[in-house]
């Protein structure tokens, strides 16, 4: 909203993880080294592990970016699967169909082939599991037997296991002990100190394209770390309101006066503790969606110009004419209380059943993502958000179900359906989300199938292009996904969700384009 007045390329402050973005603190700069000397090396697992919101997502995307031509990746983004589940995401990821697809040694047997296949052609394959601490004990040591395929001298796959703090709990149980010796390389990701979130803010704000166009004091800055705690999901949060507050006032230069109205406007009014660093923190004063949140923050902003003396007075230079205030979008108290309090194991069960209920008695496959607000609305279909609160160390689930104009229809923790707005969800969502659909029998296993299946849909969205490839990359490239050619299960979701055809929907016929 307010970018274009700060002269930004983009937004800064997005809570996605956008490799580019990545600040390589030497905390970070570290666990890049950790996961390149275990990706080097070739030899057991790697174990990356972090609280919720210190950059663990953003650092595995920018390994797996820096990754060569000659690597293959699958990655796994929400590990609640069982071990045939897992086995089934890994090879659609690769892309690899197993002659016997419905018993778990026919789909070892499959990567084990492929793996072989990969080493003798000089390739290398990694395997990374996000949010890891969810893993089912059964799962982990089917993760344990995948890592056993190997030759004489190598293993044949490079595992990387992310997750929260209460990964290093359960690696360290007495049945998983066996996985835990073959952990090679591992690394546990704090929040920043005072001197790196001066650098985290400029950073951001040079990438974003805004070098020289706006300030941050250096009392402004202290201030940001306090209200954080140095957790860089919460800085931006920190930042945006800061920015917003600005742009309210027609300055150029953020002051700690301005942070200082930021906190109370979240609620970030008292320092975090050591180890429980957003336990200060509740979202219900947390206004604006997404959108806002982003605010593409301009370089420069680690230090702004300022007389001696002046302390937070905004620069003389500025002479902007304040735009209108804006005025916050409304809240909903029991949608926050929810997102304060689910369990998150037991949320994304309640959710996944909210969707079930919308299909009725039909099979489903799940499709995990990483996606945005428009893309859920072209795809128009029910589906579960992965969901944070500052206030919280961990995340939850619930189920976005409808959407009319900027309310959101919202199912979660097995309460009534409840209406909230639209922006508050956004803002909140980690911009992870699992999507079901009834995918026909055995067109995700069976090559055959998959290709007359993928040919047919095509054909109804007026892809008819002779060379399947051909179709399949223009589609993709139309929807938004990587134009690779190939009917992956992120391609067939979408081939799916875009065809005519009754089933249910997520935005309701009003508030259609």
């Amino acid at each position: 909203m307010y970018e274009s007045w700060y002269g930004f390329r983009e937004k800064p402050f997005n809570l996605t993880p956008d490799p580019k973005y990545l600040y390589l603190s030497p905390r970070h700069a570290e666990a890049v080294a950790h996961l390149e000397f275990g990706h080097r090396e070739r030899g057991g697992f790697i174990v990356i592990t972090g609280e919720v919101g210190t950059g663990k997502t953003t650092l595995a995307r920018y390994f797996l970016s820096k990754l060569g031509p000659d690597t293959r990746t699958a990655v796994v983004l929400y590990p609640a699967l069982t071990a045939e589940e897992l086995l089934r995401a890994i090879l659609d990821d690769l892309r690899v169909t197993a002659e016997s697809p419905f018993s778990k040694m026919g789909l070892v047997d499959a990567l084990h082939r492929f793996l072989v296949q990969a080493r003798a052609e000089g390739r290398n394959v990694v395997l990374l599991i996000d949010e890891a601490q969810d893993l089912s004990t059964e799962v982990l040591e089917q993760v344990r037997l995948i890592s056993n395929l190997e030759t004489d001298t190598e293993k044949l796959i490079q595992i990387v296991l992310i997750g929260q703090s209460e990964l290093r709990d359960l690696l360290a149980r007495h049945e998983l002990r066996q996985l835990a010796q073959r952990v090679t390389a591992r690394y546990h990701l704090s929040p920043l100190s005072l001197a790196e979130t001066r650098e985290y803010v400029r950073h951001r704000v040079v990438v974003a394209g805004g070098e020289g166009k706006v300030g941050f004091t250096s009392d402004a800055l202290s201030g940001i770390h306090r209200l954080s705690g140095g957790v860089p999901r919460l800085v931006n949060l920190v930042c945006d309101r800061s920015l917003l507050a600005g742009f309210v006032k027609g300055s150029r230069t953020v002051t700690a006066a301005m942070v200082k109205q930021a906190g109370a406007e979240v609620a970030m009014d008292r320092p975090a503790p050591a180890l429980r660093w957003h336990h200060g923190l509740i979202a219900t004063g947390l206004t604006l969606g997404l959108a806002l949140l982003a605010f593409a923050v301009a370089p420069r902003l680690a230090q702004a110009p300022e007389a001696p003396g002046t302390g937070d007075r905004p620069a003389a230079a500025v002479t902007a004419v304040p735009p209108k205030p804006v005025l916050p979008s409304p809240r909903s108290d029991r949608l926050d209380a929810i997102l304060r309090t689910a369990p998150r194991q037991a949320s994304f069960a309640s959710a996944a059943a909210y969707v079930q209920e919308a299909w009725g008695r039909r099979v489903l496959s799940r499709t995990a993502l990483r996606t945005h607000l428009g893309r859920l609305r072209a795809l128009d279909l029910p589906v579960v958000l992965e969901m944070f609160h500052p206030s919280r160390r961990d995340t939850c689930f619930v189920a976005l179900l409808g959407l009319d104009g900027r309310t959101a229809t919202v199912g979660a923790a097995d309460a009534p359906q409840l209406e909230t707005p639209l922006d508050q969800v956004d803002e909140l969502w980690t911009k992870d989300a699992v999507v079901w659909w009834p995918e026909p029998a055995d067109v995700g296993r069976d090559d055959a199938r998959r290709e007359a299946w993928a040919r047919r849909a095509l054909s109804a969205l007026g892809y008819d292009e002779p060379e399947l490839r051909a179709a399949v990359g223009r589609f993709q490239e139309a929807a938004g996904l990587v134009p690779d050619g190939v009917p992956g299960p992120r391609t067939r979701m979408a081939l799916y969700a875009l065809a005519p055809g009754e089933r249910p929907r997520l935005v309701r016929s009003g508030a259609r384009p």
